[in-house]
């Protein structure tokens, strides 16, 4: 029998290329600077064909924020990609939460009304997991607390994907990028479920004002109203977080505990479920701009938290979202929420092998 061998396996850096871009104010720029970033990783892109079906995954944004990457970015490179595939697709999947984007309707309402539609880009919209998110597909994997994730059917069905991020704070995982764009963003409802499971919210009594904005958002009816104070049903709670936005005084937060380890792990090994479905046809573009303590899933718009530094792209998630961190600047994303280290999803994405924190970057 071979005995094992003591030496470290040397991990290649995996390339990153950036296209610094500071004002982003100006549309036709903006445009050009990512068509630019396209032509350059373009030649690499070998299993994109002629007839491939290829994922744009994006974020509309929700009704009543600006902070979505905007539709006139994206003119140069769409129109280029649609002469590499005639059968290019813009796709997301639904909330989990109460906002018009939690049905297929009224998703394509808000994509259109933020200038997503076949009409205005000349790219159709689909949405993955079906009119009520129930759409999936089992993708077994090897991680610490999946061996089943539960993937959009029309991301399985896709034959390749660009995974376009605009990268924010976020409360459960103090980063998203590209993983959670892959990993929450491609799941099926239940899928969205099972990685928030363990995240419950806390009430402080005191505080609470019994306004009932945080019954109105709960998507589980897990809050009711009690003697003028918020009350949470913990057996139907699914941890989504929704109530602690929503708390206008501070009432509700979520105990940041091993859960919300947990939280970023099983995110990760979702991202690694789509990684596997697409069979690792999948490149990373993440937008370093406008960034903001909480996601495009709010509705509402608030102020950056670091300046504007341009694009990143690579064929690795982990590698684009380290590189992400790095340039934005590592601890301006744990001020946002002490609590929590976003750097958890890193070491678990090299744990499950979804990628390495190990780059080379490039300008370009």
């Amino acid at each position: 029998m071979q005995k094992p061998s003591n030496k470290t396996q040397k991990i290649t850096p995996s390339k990153v290329y950036l296209k610094r871009l500071q004002d982003w104010s100006d549309d036709q720029k903006i445009s050009e600077t990512v068509l630019s970033m396209w032509q350059h990783i373009e030649p690499m892109l070998d299993f994109i064909s002629k007839d491939s079906f290829t994922a744009i995954k994006l974020t509309f944004g929700e009704e009543g924020t600006s902070g979505y990457i905007k539709p006139a970015w994206l003119t140069g490179f769409l129109n280029s990609l649609s002469q590499k595939t005639e059968n290019a697709f813009i796709v997301e999947t639904n909330t989990l939460y109460r906002e018009k984007r939690s049905n297929a309707v009224g998703h394509l309402r808000v994509a259109e009304s933020h200038g997503y539609s076949l009409g205005k880009t000349g790219i159709p919209v689909i949405i993955a997991d079906g009119l009520r998110g129930r759409d999936g597909q089992n993708i077994s994997i090897r991680g610490d607390h999946f061996e089943n994730v539960k993937i959009a059917r029309g991301i399985c069905e896709s034959d390749n994907m660009i995974c376009i991020s605009h990268i924010t704070g976020h409360m459960q995982s103090g980063f998203a990028g590209a993983i959670k764009n892959l990993g929450m963003g491609c799941a099926s409802r239940q899928g969205k479920l099972l990685q928030h499971s363990g995240t419950l919210p806390e009430i402080t009594v005191e505080k609470c004002i019994g306004c009932g904005a945080c019954m109105s958002v709960c998507p589980a009816n897990a809050i009711g109203i009690k003697k003028k104070k918020a009350m949470l049903v913990k057996e139907r709670c699914i941890g989504c977080g929704e109530c602690t936005v929503a708390c206008r005084t501070g009432a509700i937060d979520i105990k940041y505990d091993e859960n919300v380890v947990k939280f970023q792990e099983k995110m990760v090994e979702y991202a690694l479920g789509v990684k596997k479905a697409l069979n690792s046809r999948i490149v990373y573009l993440n937008f370093l701009e406008n960034a903001t303590k909480n996601c495009d899933c709010m509705s509402k718009n608030e102020t950056p938290f670091a300046p504007d530094i341009g694009i990143i792209c690579s064929m690795d998630p982990v590698a684009a979202d380290k590189a992400s961190m790095d340039l934005v600047g590592i601890d301006n994303f744990k001020e946002l929420f002490p609590e929590i280290d976003p750097l958890t999803q890193i070491r678990h994405a090299e744990k499950v092998k979804l990628g390495t924190s190990q780059y080379e970057i490039s300008e370009i």
